[in-house]
């Protein structure tokens, strides 16, 4: 009988197919899924995040300079993974018998992201964000965790006829608002609170609608500041020493009341738009409205948004930013060591999230077909 002899380049086939199927077994059989959503979630978050963050900036910016706001929100976020593996080999022969095998393996990687944006827009979404924020809202920003004075002067007009510049909820004034006043009575309030010397209280009436009502501490060294607070608001502690907080237009409004008057959230945007500092030939140009004193200089908005934004403005793209975007030739922005605006931003959007979208609506969804 003949015996077999397995010649080398027989031998270096064999291994060759081995390989090729070890290659393709590996790249078709790998759990590869877990792998991709690992990056790809957090990627997305972030990148969500910071759209929705600079969509509010830019509209600040837009209000500042006279125009027409516009809002997208994102609904649904598809993307696809592909993977092609593929396989190559190979070999050489030289005239004195000697070989070389070769073999080499790819993968193939494709990621194709499709993003659905619907513009909001139509009756229910202006009349949602031209409403007045609720007495209910501004107390639950208060009470999560938000300062009493961060919540009030944004969101708050007047109380008890005390401006805090109500027409700046609208497109910028000519005439500068007056809100010393206001001022003092919103540095009492949140000393009070800080220091205990108010709480609110809630109870409910046989229609179950929700009531509210200021309880002032008895406390003697609270009682200069709440005597101070009273005779701010005009109302008397005798003849009514826990006063209901109300809204103004409430028919249960009486005259030892505190009466509240709320912003809608596009007077907050309105009103938060004059912290936009406009480059200086804008203003020349008079492509911005302007509030002037009685002596002719501008007036300082400063002096009615405190400390709750400061939106910078450049020439050139910031490298310091934690948010920024480009409008009519230049760069506005919010500076990343800026901590209260960054946190007015964080407020802006979960009030956003309050008034203006549809409680019915599904958040965006995120799905992530990975195939082969």
């Amino acid at each position: 009988m003949f015996k077999r002899f397995e010649t080398p380049f027989r031998k270096g086939l064999k291994t060759l197919l081995a390989n090729t199927v070890l290659l393709c077994a590996l790249s078709s059989c790998s759990q590869m899924g877990p792998k991709f959503i690992e990056g790809s979630r957090t990627d997305y978050n972030v990148a969500m995040g910071n759209t929705e963050s600079e969509q509010i900036l830019l509209n600040l910016v837009r209000l500042r300079y006279g125009d027409a706001p516009y809002f997208l929100e994102a609904t649904a976020l598809n993307t696809q993974f592909l993977l092609t593996p593929s396989v190559e080999a190979g070999s050489t022969f030289d005239f004195d018998g000697a070989s070389n095998y070769s073999i080499k393996g790819k993968l193939a990687y494709e990621e194709k992201p499709t993003v659905t944006y619907s513009p909001l827009r139509g009756e229910d979404f202006v009349r949602q964000i031209l409403s007045r924020i609720s007495l209910e809202t501004i107390l639950l920003l208060d009470s999560s965790g938000w300062s009493t004075e961060r919540v009030i002067r944004l969101c708050v007009e007047n109380i008890n006829g005390i401006d805090n510049a109500a027409k700046a909820s609208g497109p910028t004034p000519s005439i500068p608002p007056d809100v010393s006043d206001f001022n003092e009575l919103l540095k009492l309030l949140a000393s009070l609170e800080a220091k205990g010397g108010l709480s609110i209280t809630e109870s409910s009436n046989q229609n179950k609608a929700t009531r509210y009502a200021v309880k002032f501490s008895s406390q003697e060294e609270h009682a200069s500041e709440i005597n101070r607070l009273r005779q701010i608001l005009g109302i008397t502690g005798a003849s009514n020493p826990n006063p209901k907080l109300v809204e103004i237009g409430d028919q249960n409004h009486h005259k030892d009341a505190i009466a509240v008057q709320t912003r809608s959230f596009m007077g907050v945007m309105y009103f938060l738009a004059q912290s936009v500092i406009v480059p200086e030939e804008d203003i020349n140009q008079q492509k911005v409205a302007t509030t002037s004193l009685e002596n002719g200089d501008l007036f300082d908005w400063g002096k009615a948004t405190g400390k709750l934004a400061r939106i910078s403005s450049s020439s050139s793209k910031p490298s310091n930013a934690a948010i920024a975007v480009n409008y009519r030739g230049w760069w506005f922005y919010v500076a990343d060591s800026d901590v209260t605006t960054k946190a007015t931003f964080q407020l802006l959007g979960q009030l956003f999230a309050l008034q203006s979208r549809d409680k019915k609506r599904s958040s965006p969804l995120l799905t992530l077909p990975i195939g082969g």
